[in-house]
């Protein structure tokens, strides 16, 4: 009778797996070979081939998982698929504000040059704005000013964006060869601010950007292709934001730079991304010599500040950019596309008629802001030529609804009340925090409670009030009278209480379409936990 023939698992591919299978294999085929001593030469052959087995079914494996973009885990492999359907990994965006700058009286005016430098103080790291648009004549005698009670003049609204300009940089030689590379460093860079020359025997001569060189949309929004002389030029970024220049030449998309050593140069601009979205009151220094400057100060917090766009996102978000086709037709399409626009942290598109698309955003920053004039003329040139012919689309702020709280807390005597009720307040801050919210959502109170609960030290958690601070309670009393009830003070004392707590009554808030909850007044009393 001759030997059963082994069970074969295709899914067990490891050393241990395929050693045992190796055995079991050799019993069938050489029955006479029983020594299993680790010393013997058949042994260690069986030890040498299934440790290679282990490592070629790994890379085999690796090399499958890596051909989908559901289970891809390397970046490279991320930003290839995507770019098979032209997404490329966003940039990051510099954050923008709005200064206020005082003056003291006496000068006739003064001027903002262009490029002017300001800091932000406060923060661990310099985080530098520039003054971006063209020289900026303000008249101190004119309405562009307003006249403070101690007779400084006030200028509001100066805009400026979060980055630092690079001044031209050689990034390497041409060979004269086609489809050349060359690193931008150091990043991350501000793609639009990047201004490219080569050098091509009588001068520097500046090139253009092109997103493509196979084919381009303009600003009309026609296609425009790049034929063999046009100079023009990509860029690419990397996982870690890194920027590459590439130039085509191979005889029908783009020229080829002329042969010549360091004959490639650029200047632009580098940016912090998120980290540039500073707190209100922080942008505090001029860096730039300005005559007759008393005090700078942004009143609101700048917003609009992203970090390059992570491969996580990337490999969620590209399929449903691609499903679009870089057109936004349906209400749906505009809150999605935004975001690439770059510095929107939030949207939510709402139609009220036909050909009219109302866009409520939220700028990328810590907490919620209103949206930067520029940001906003960004958005609008974004959608420009990708939305319907005939169709709208105005950008509004969204309105942040502030949720009063007022806790009772009892903790272990094991620890310390301060203590507690600073865990307490991270965890309530937490559930309401702008990165966890998002438009028109309920907010419940049990989520409340539970965040309050599982802070370390809490006992027990009692919520006396759970309102919306634009909501008015009324008046209790008046409303006990009008019913011809008994007052308040005279009131059982279930009733009493019922009566104190301004909770609304079905545990939830409902928030409108338009509207984004943020933490309130937060009032936290504690007390030790009755033994």
């Amino acid at each position: 009778m001759s030997a059963a023939r082994p069970q074969i698992d295709y899914t067990d591919k490891d050393f241990a797996s395929l050693r045992k299978s190796l055995l079991q294999f050799a019993r069938l085929r050489l029955p006479e070979w029983t020594d299993r001593n680790p010393a013997d030469l058949g042994m260690l052959m069986v030890d040498m081939f299934a440790y290679m087995g282990d490592l070629v079914l790994y890379y085999q494996d690796r090399i499958a998982n890596e051909a989908f973009l559901e289970t891809a885990s390397e970046p490279r492999s991320v930003i290839e698929h995507l770019r098979l359907i032209g997404y490329e990994l966003a940039p990051p965006k510099p954050a923008a504000a709005e200064l206020d700058l005082t003056f003291d009286p006496g000068l006739p005016f003064v001027v903002i040059p262009r490029g002017a430098q300001f800091r932000a103080t406060s923060q661990s790291t310099p985080v530098v704005f520039e003054y971006l648009e063209p020289d900026l004549t303000i008249t101190l005698g004119s309405d562009q000013v307003e006249t403070l009670p101690d007779g400084q003049l006030l200028y509001r609204g100066l805009p400026v964006r979060q980055g630092i300009t690079v001044p031209p940089t050689v990034l390497g030689s041409s060979s004269g060869e086609p489809n050349q590379s060359f690193a931008v460093l150091p990043g991350p860079i501000v793609p639009s601010s990047i201004n490219l020359e080569v050098e091509e025997g009588a001068g520097w001569v500046r090139w253009d950007r092109r997103d493509s060189l196979l084919y381009d949309t303009g600003p009309d929004g026609r296609v425009r292709l790049s034929d063999p002389q046009a100079r023009h030029y990509y860029l690419r970024f990397g996982p870690a934001s890194e920027a590459f220049v590439h130039f085509g030449g191979d005889g029908r998309f783009g020229r080829r730079p002329t042969q010549g050593p360091n004959n490639i140069r650029a200047s632009w601009r580098t940016t912090a991304g998120a980290v540039g979205n500073v707190p209100a009151g922080t942008i505090t220094e001029s860096l730039t010599p300005i005559a007759g400057l008393d005090l700078v100060s942004n009143p609101a917090a700048a917003a609009g500040g992203t970090d390059a766009e992570s491969i996580e996102d990337a490999a969620r978000f590209g399929p449903l950019a691609f499903r679009a086709r870089n057109r936004a037709v349906a209400r749906d399409d505009y809150s999605a596309m935004a975001h690439l626009a770059g510095g929107v942290a939030k949207a939510r598109a709402r139609t009220r008629s036909w050909n009219r698309i109302d866009l409520y955003v939220a700028p990328t920053g810590p907490e919620l802001a209103p949206v930067p004039e520029s940001l906003r003329r960004q958005i609008l040139a974004f959608f420009e030529d990708r939305r319907m012919a005939g169709t709208f689309v105005r950008i509004h702020d969204a309105t942040g609804v502030d949720i009063d709280l007022t806790l009772e807390i009892t903790f272990d005597e094991r620890y310390r009340a301060d203590a507690v009720r600073q865990a307490v307040e991270s965890a309530v801050a937490e559930v309401l925090a702008f990165d966890t919210v998002d438009f028109g959502e309920t907010v419940y109170l049990g989520m409340i409670n539970d965040a309050a609960i599982r802070a370390a030290g809490v006992r027990s958690v009692r919520i006396l009030r759970f309102k919306r601070r634009d909501q008015t309670d009324g008046d209790i009393a008046a409303a006990l009278a009008a019913s011809n009830l008994p007052a308040i003070e005279d009131l059982p004392e279930i009733l009493r209480d019922a009566l104190d707590r301004q909770v609304e009554a079905d545990g939830q808030i409902d928030l409108a379409f338009n509207e984004i909850p943020r933490l309130g007044a937060l009032d936290i009393t504690t007390a030790v936990a009755a033994s």
